[in-house]
């Protein structure tokens, strides 16, 4: 009888917990063959050393290898680091050359701060393979006894993989006449029109030629996919060409400072995606706090107003004190100057000018946007003519001073085209002297102080377009 109940008991016993304990063997065989309990699935890369950096994840496939990067305290105080290249001492399982040292574009990293390096060059050719790479990474720091360069020596390792390409748009790009090479071809997107395939932050999308070859891309503004966002595309001659915009999983970051970049100001610190100089044919977002290599003022005692810091300003100086901001070497023309900044309203004076520009130092000519001041109103100015001179052709730049924008000046060595964030305002064909070199200047002035405020970002020297026409660009079915 006894038995009996024992025997009833273990019954009820199985009845009432067996389903819930199948069910948790059940989950644990779909864990396990999803690989949650195995670490070597679920750890795609490790990393040890590489202070005062650290290595957050490396992902190696046929597009290049990637390495997310964050910095620790810095030594001797410095509040920032500039990476400069990245040597590799011994490699396996990747196309890594040992003893190569491999020079990337110089990413200023700040205390706290991470991005990403890539390599292009270094490829993992399939997927699924191990890899691994005993590596230093190049870097320098400013302290008050001068710059430091330095080595973070640590080792990388991990198991080859893909970025798979969700969807694309085909784009057919078509020019008058064929283009220069390379050529920088604008493409304005539409992005609310695919929402659906952009990440909210716009870092899931490279360009590429049909045979998977990725063109390097400079995204000029747009933080969103609801905005419209201009690029910029690398290209080399052609009269028309097919272009694909991939899209990776929303969840991809893609953005790097070679390939697939964005203007200085959209990343979470200045400069951290920003690839300008691989794709226009002169580039400089004025980052850190250092004269640009090229950079000078015409004047030693007027560095003072000139300064550097995430961009430049040229600010007002004395009365008949001129400043000149300039590139010490020429650029082949036909050329397009574009540079992003603001003309800051101008204190009250008598009279006081400034121009961004085309120059031609032995002539002492330029051609550019100038700012006037004729107390109370500013004005801005298409100018040409003797740079120490003001010329005449004003418009009211009302909504303009103190605003933000895209200046430009096509030059094609004998006449000027004036745009505004890509429209054409103004066009001249006086020029009879070639303006090669590019020049900031603030000069003039019979008031208490000369010139203008100028606050400029960013700049770049691109590929004249056949006939000054930019090629246009059709969207197909995103597929």
């Amino acid at each position: 009888m006894l038995s009996d109940k024992k025997a009833q008991s273990a019954l009820e016993y199985m009845m009432t917990y067996g389903w819930a304990i199948l069910i948790i063997v059940i989950v644990a065989v779909i864990l396990y063959s999803m690989g949650i309990f195995n670490p070597s699935s679920s750890v795609t890369s490790t990393s040890s050393g590489f202070s005062p950096f650290a290595v957050s994840s490396v992902v190696c496939n046929a597009a290049g290898l990637r390495i997310a990067i964050i910095a620790g305290g810095l030594p001797d105080s410095a509040t920032s680091a500039e990476i400069t290249g990245i040597y590799f001492s011994s490699n396996t399982g990747t196309t890594a050359v040992s003893s190569k040292l491999y020079k990337i574009t110089p990413v200023n990293l700040a205390s706290g701060h991470s991005t990403t390096i890539i390599v292009p060059t270094i490829a993992c050719t399939s997927s699924g393979t191990s890899f691994s790479l005993s590596t230093k990474l190049q870097y320098s720091y400013s302290t008050p006894a001068g710059n430091v360069n330095a080595n973070a020596t640590g080792t990388i390792a991990g198991k080859s993989s893909s970025l798979a390409i969700t969807n694309y748009v085909p784009l057919i790009i078509t020019s008058s006449s064929a283009t220069p090479s390379p050529f920088q071809q604008m493409v304005v997107v539409n992005m609310s029109k695919y929402s659906s395939y952009a990440s909210s932050n716009l870092s899931n999308i490279e360009f590429t030629y049909p045979n998977g070859t990725i063109i390097p891309s400079w995204r000029e503004n747009g933080t969103a996919n609801n905005q419209v966002v201009v690029y910029w595309l690398k290209l080399g001659s052609f009269t028309s060409t097919n272009v694909r915009m991939d899209f990776f999983s929303t969840s991809n970051n893609i953005l790097n400072s070679v390939n697939a970049g964005e203007a200085p100001t959209l990343s979470s610190f200045y400069g951290q995606y920003d690839n300008g100089a691989n794709v226009f044919n002169y580039y400089q977002n004025f980052r850190g706090t250092i004269y640009p290599a090229g950079w000078t003022t015409g004047y030693s005692d007027t560095t003072q107003y000139v300064k550097i810091n995430n961009g430049f300003t040229i600010e007002f100086s004395p009365k008949n004190v001129d400043v000149e901001f300039y590139y010490d070497k020429n650029f082949s023309l036909p050329s397009v100057l574009d540079w992003q900044g603001s003309y800051i309203s101008n204190p009250p004076r008598s009279c006081g000018w400034t121009i961004l520009g085309w120059y031609n130092n032995s002539a002492h000519l330029s051609a550019g946007w100038a700012q006037w001041q004729n107390s109370p109103i500013s004005w801005l100015d298409y100018q040409y003519g003797n740079v120490s001179q003001a010329a005449s052709n004003f418009y009211n730049s009302t909504g303009l001073i103190g605003n933000t924008n895209i200046f430009s000046l096509a030059n094609d060595g004998t006449s000027m085209s004036y745009l505004l964030n890509y429209t054409l305002q103004s066009h001249t064909n006086s020029e009879n002297t070639s303006l090669p070199t590019v020049l900031f200047r603030n000069g003039g002035g019979c008031g208490p102080v000369s010139g203008s405020e100028v606050n400029v970002t960013w700049l770049d020297v691109r590929a004249y377009p056949s006939n000054g026409v930019m090629p246009s660009v059709s969207f197909g079915i995103v597929q």
